[in-house]
């Protein structure tokens, strides 16, 4: 009997205990839930990348002189086509909202980052667009001088600056349009020469330079390197402008940034000459490229082979260094990773693409 009450005594007590155990449960389950609605509606600091649509550069974006259009050796037009590919992503004012942040999540075909990853604090976005346009611009030229010298073409070329920082010691002293051709003594005329000498120096360090302004050569003596993100800087943009043999004209609109100089440099170089590169292939690829053929990182790696995949591409060309960012490869499309103009070449031409090197992915 004792037995029996403690037995209906606890289950009379959890019968009326549990109703009051339930009410905060479901004011916490209510506001909870409110804090998530509210969540979603709220403007975020992150950005949204999605795969753009892949463009055919054997088409009419690439236009070379009547005589170095090229054909096969039957005296047919090379098929398959060579994408540049993009990405679609949101503006620095674009107000990207929580409810967008987890659909992007759960689609799996976006990326999310956040917006200082992407673009820079405090810079108008005004400014970044003209960045973007000229980086487009210098891509493409650094691009018809790879091809060009590749294919044994002599390309005299110059280093330029096209803006100048307020914060540059150098802000005073130079000036748009002025072309740089010393720096501590040695002569350069590419970007990258003036680069790499300012990479081996820290902030707060010393350069001189001499540069040309309307055919006169003006000494800068003892500009004081600034800091940024990679080390020290003059605090200058500078372009390499080329004076070329041929007449090579690159257009494609409403896109920017310096990612397609690659796919443009192998573009050039398929319509130049008689070798068939792409070999009825649908190709794709990415990946910045400087005056030294070398093939640097990009953004948005894994939106671009989506939209590559998307197209039918089979073979992706990526940049090395973006290799270790890749989670996960579209089914059917190879990625094989290249530091160089020279590597992406010889992996075009490899009548076995199967050995080639894979990008692994990361997780």
């Amino acid at each position: 009997m004792p037995r029996f009450t403690l037995g209906w005594l606890l289950a009379s007590r959890r019968n009326q205990i549990s109703p009051l155990r339930t009410k905060p449960s479901r004011l916490i389950s209510l506001l909870l839930a409110l804090v998530i609605a509210f969540a979603a509606l709220l403007p975020l600091p992150y950005v949204i990348f999605e795969p753009g649509d892949p463009e055919n550069v054997l088409g009419s974006m690439i236009t070379v002189p009547e005589e170095f259009q090229s054909s096969n050796e039957s005296g047919f037009k090379k098929g398959g086509k060579l994408f540049l590919t993009t990405v679609y992503v949101t503006t620095p004012k674009s107000k990207v909202f929580g409810f967008e942040i987890l659909k992007a999540w759960i689609d799996g075909d976006e990326t999310v980052l956040p917006r200082n990853a992407v673009y820079p604090e405090n810079q108008p976005a005004s400014e970044i667009k003209k960045q973007e346009s000229q980086e487009m611009t210098g891509s493409q030229e650094s691009a018809i001088f790879n091809a060009l010298t590749y294919l044994g073409y002599e390309v005299p070329s110059r280093a330029k600056i096209v803006d100048v920082l307020k914060q540059s010691d150098a802000h005073d002293r130079v000036k748009e349009g002025d072309l740089i051709v010393e720096i501590d003594g040695k002569e350069v005329d590419r970007v990258e020469q003036i680069v790499d000498a300012v990479r081996q120096k820290n902030p707060g360090d010393f350069v001189s330079l001499v540069i040309e302004r309307k055919g006169e050569r003006i000494s800068i003596p003892k500009v004081t390197l600034m800091e940024n993100s990679l080390g020290a800087a003059i605090g200058i943009f500078l372009t390499t402008t080329f004076d070329f043999p041929i007449d090579v004209k690159i257009r494609i609109k409403d896109t920017g940034g310096p990612s397609a100089g690659l796919i443009f440099s192998l573009g050039v170089i398929e319509k130049m000459t008689n070798e068939d590169l792409v070999r009825g292939r649908k190709i794709a690829g990415t990946g910045t490229i400087n005056t030294n053929g070398e093939v640097g990182a990009i953004g948005g790696i894994e939106s671009k082979m989506i939209g590559a995949r998307r197209e039918g591409a089979t073979l992706f060309l990526a940049p090395f260094d973006n290799c270790g960012e890749i989670r996960h490869i579209p089914k059917g499309l190879q990625v094989v990773p290249v530091k160089s103009l020279k590597e992406a070449i010889a992996a075009l031409r490899s009548k076995n693409p199967a050995s080639l090197v894979d990008c692994q992915t990361s997780g």
